[in-house]
């Protein structure tokens, strides 16, 4: 009997609707999966985000079991500037590790928050947050001048400036850095023939925050990354499981909420010294003694709180936060967006949504409009405005949404039970308990998720 085998095929920021419904008739490797597996809706972490997505999937840890609410995060109570997630800050095992211990070899490439590389049986190369010129994002380190090789060009962890470089300029190294990781995948995967296969693309990711609003753009990336996950599963063995999964979807970008001025305007935010003109906020602007709560921004927004006791010049009594914090959600929860009726914000806590708490997580997570706003740190001379037509960063035309797309079949021989069928309920945690269960590897910490009973 063979041994079993597995193989994820990331494909970040993929939104479900479009692969399933949009698309429909134009995908013919993920529509073969389909008709002989199962597919369907893929719940994200909270927040919906490639960093910690990922990594949940991978460990199958929540965000406050890792310690990591996003791409950046505040190490110490301070009000310095946030640090950037790493390897090093996972503590949980992740599944190549545990298949290590079992004797298994692996290879994990384009994984997020895997720079740097890390020893393993088989190889890995780094994720998007490895620095250009890094020598250190590749396992064994011998295996760096195959990439190029591989690839026909220089391998590439990721494309910079995705919401400033000139259009088609920007279409075209997607497509590049596609073509050039999947080509390397297919390397990787001849040379070390592994039991896990673990990769992570970006471009989708990227395409969409810059090309939603152009559907021949993404209908033909789209297209590729079918013909690129075609060509991937031509290598793997006929029986290897296989699942093609997104950390997250993608939705249309209405625009964006200051959350620093929504702080300032009901008096929770003081500032001593405003800007002369929009600019983030910064430490020295605020008046900290008389200030109770501050914000960042990004695909959603961290609500903080100014703690006696925690930060330098805390203002918020400790037994005063709780009833701050319910006042806080409610008038969040409540605001109106620029048209009058409510904005549809959610606001979550991190202490009743995770395990536990670890690191520094904020007070509030909020998801202005539902996701369909960004969050904006910005912060203008006077507490107008309150919304704007765009983002903070730069332009995009997407945000995150909460789901992100599942297919779960062998790669080329035999079928899963109920083949066809659409699966509900699926979410981003269970991918870790469902491939634990598969390759019969040891438990790793426990978390939130539960092997799916329909993956026969």
């Amino acid at each position: 009997m063979n041994r079993p085998r597995a193989a994820v095929i990331g494909l970040d920021c993929l939104e479900p609707s479009l692969v399933f419904e949009r698309f429909a008739g134009r995908l013919p490797h993920l529509e073969e999966l389909m008709n002989r597996g199962r597919w369907g809706r893929l719940a994200s972490t909270i927040p919906p985000i490639t960093v910690p997505a990922w990594m949940c999937m991978a460990t199958g840890q929540d965000p406050g079991q890792l310690g990591v609410y996003g791409f950046r995060n505040r190490r110490e109570p301070s009000y310095g500037p946030l640090a950037t997630a790493s390897a090093q800050w996972v503590q949980a095992p992740r599944l190549w590790d545990l298949a290590t211990a079992a004797g298994l070899t692996s290879v994990v490439l384009g994984w997020p928050l895997t720079y740097p590389a890390a020893p393993l049986k088989g190889a890995m190369v780094s994720g998007p947050l490895t620095p250009e010129g890094a020598v250190d994002g590749v396992w064994p380190p011998s295996l760096a001048p195959r990439l190029s090789r591989w690839a026909g060009g220089e391998y590439l962890y990721d494309v910079k400036e995705f919401r400033t470089a000139p259009r088609e300029e920007l279409f075209a190294r997607l497509e590049q850095m596609a073509r050039r990781r999947f080509a390397v995948a297919r390397g990787l995967y001849r040379l070390y023939e592994p039991d896990l296969f673990m990769m992570v693309e970006m471009s989708s990711d990227r395409l969409q925050h810059a090309f939603w609003a152009e559907p021949t753009r993404l209908a033909e990336h789209y297209q590729l990354l079918d013909s690129l996950v075609g060509e991937l599963l031509a290598c793997l063995e006929p029986d290897t499981l296989v699942l093609v999964v997104s950390d997250h979807g993608a939705r249309p970008l209405e625009g964006g909420l200051a959350l620093n001025q929504w702080l300032r305007r009901q008096g929770y935010l003081k500032l001593k010294r405003p800007p002369e003109g929009p600019a983030p906020l910064s430490p020295e602007m605020v008046d900290w003694p008389r200030t109770q709560a501050w914000a960042d921004g990004g695909y959603y927004g961290r609500v903080y709180l100014n703690l006696a006791g925690r930060e330098p010049s805390g203002a918020v009594p400790p037994g005063e936060a709780p009833e701050l914090l319910a006042r806080l959600s409610a008038e969040l929860m409540a605001l109106a967006g620029p048209d009058g009726r409510p904005l549809g914000n959610r606001v979550y806590r991190p202490g009743e949504i995770y395990l536990e708490t670890r690191g520094l997580p904020p007070e509030l997570i909020v998801y202005p409009g539902d996701l369909g706003w960004r969050a904006l740190a910005t912060v203008w001379p006077t507490e107008e405005p309150l919304f704007t037509a765009g983002n903070d960063t730069g332009p995009d035309g997407a945000n995150h949404a909460a789901h992100g797309m599942l297919i779960a079949a062998p790669a080329a021989k035999g079928r899963l039970d109920q083949a066809g069928r659409e699966v509900s309920g699926a979410r981003l945690y269970d991918v870790f308990e469902s491939l634990r269960g598969h390759l019969e590897l040891p438990p790793g910490r426990s978390g939130p998720g539960l092997a799916w009973d329909w993956l026969k």
